[in-house]
């Protein structure tokens, strides 16, 4: 199969369900791929790290950047709301900012929410301990996160199905840059976020402080992040659940290890992260004129680096395509490989919310059910970034004794 015939595939609905096998022959062949002239595919590990490393060179498509390249986005909400964001500023402009947010998601601060995060992690794995029965992991397991950032941003529980909706909306046609121009869906869904969260996100909860404590955010400036940080702090997640749940149902043995032993805990999480990350791609642009491993790049070239394909790099990792639940139970630096939450200066500033999230999540889940197994076949949102699960049926077999105190803390 030629390289346009692993772009076709990649980008089909079978290839966005599965890109996995698609990877794996752009890695071995062409880990630098030339879409166009001026678009280019990386799925290398180190052709990735080569991008991400250099964010002077690589930078992300900012507003400037848009200026050039479609000088319209300006009159979308949807993308005005998206390019207004830290996801898409490039040093200084996204400081202090980011630095405020790297340390309210810093390990300390993490830690002292993980009371709060027990209680979502609760609510949503108790549906899986009550009975044997099927239960809909991707509206009470993968949800888990919802709740947690609804807290954060001081949003009313009952509002968390609607808000999913808009976020799912805006983002469906504002993956790829530049973005997908029938924008009229995504638009009016930004526009309610905002007018939403406006309305209802507390001025007393903990990360709408955290950025309005900064003075040199104005009011649209501030929505766009907190818009922003909703749906990276619920989709991600989200995605890493029910991830999560499919390699727990495909291997059950792993459910009475994960009551106990952190370690494997941690190093689950962060295999699930390298097996399937939530996050695909995401988007640089070259500076200036350049070459990626002997491949010419014109400046304002979009470069897509493939966080999907660089964990299935088998110069990385061995045997890459097979689920190892203990990978990661070693020390600090085979960690550090799974660079799906991104590497440097781009980094998910919410990456150890997310960590933890999960870990509290799967431990309490392995502490509520004995068995799962998938009951039909899982639905995916089909997306070509985001790997967000609109069904996810399983049918759990409970513990047959009461929820163990022990299991509510992950140590």
């Amino acid at each position: 199969m030629g390289p346009h015939d692993l772009l076709l595939g990649l980008l089909s609905p079978a290839g966005r369900v599965d890109p996995y096998p698609y990877y794996r022959d752009l890695i071995e062949r062409w880990p630098v791929l030339p879409i166009t002239r001026e678009r280019l595919l990386v799925t290398g590990y180190q052709e990735c790290v080569d991008v991400l490393v250099n964010p002077r060179l690589y930078p992300v498509p900012d507003r400037h950047c848009a200026d050039r390249l479609w000088p319209a986005w300006r009159t979308f909400p949807s993308t005005d709301l998206l390019y207004r964001s830290l996801l898409f500023r490039n040093a200084p402009d996204n400081q202090p900012a980011r630095r405020l947010l790297a340390r309210f998601f810093g390990p300390g601060e993490v830690a002292r929410m993980r009371p709060m995060i027990t209680r979502h992690a609760e609510a949503g794995t108790a549906p899986f301990g009550t009975a044997h029965a099927v239960v809909d992991a991707a509206r009470t397991f993968t949800t888990i996160p919802n709740g947690v950032m609804g807290e954060l941003l001081g949003l009313p529980r009952h509002d968390e199905e609607m808000l999913a909706g808009w976020v799912n909306s805006f983002l469906e046609r504002n993956e790829l840059h530049p973005p997908d121009k029938a924008l009229a869906v995504a638009d009016e869904a930004a526009t309610r976020l905002v007018e939403h969260l406006d309305a209802t996100a507390g001025g007393d909860a903990p990360l709408v402080r955290t950025l309005a404590g900064h003075g040199r955010l104005g009011a649209g400036d501030l929505m766009s992040n907190l818009v922003f940080l909703l749906g990276a702090g619920t989709v991600t997640t989200g995605s890493l659940l029910g991830t999560g749940v499919r390699r727990l149902a495909a291997c059950n043995d792993l459910l009475p290890r994960l009551r106990e032993d952190d370690a494997l805990l941690r190093s689950f999480v962060q295999e699930t992260l390298r097996y399937d990350p939530p996050i695909q791609y995401g988007v640089r642009v070259a500076a200036e004129d350049t070459e990626l491993a002997g491949v010419p790049l014109p400046r304002d070239s979009v470069v897509l680096v493939s966080f999907g394909a660089l964990g299935r790099d088998p110069a990385r990792f061995a045997d890459p395509d097979v689920f190892v639940a203990d990978r990661f139970d070693t020390p600090e630096p085979a960690v550090r490989d799974v660079l799906s939450f991104g590497l440097g200066a781009h980094r998910c500033a919410g990456a150890e919310l997310a960590l933890v999230t999960s870990e509290i999540a799967f431990r309490h889940l392995a502490a509520r059910v004995d068995a799962i197994t998938e009951a039909g076949m899982p639905e995916r949102q089909a997306r070509a970034v985001t790997r967000s699960y609109t069904e996810l049926a399983v049918e759990v077999v409970p513990v047959d004794r009461s929820f163990p105190e022990g299991a509510t803390t992950v140590r």
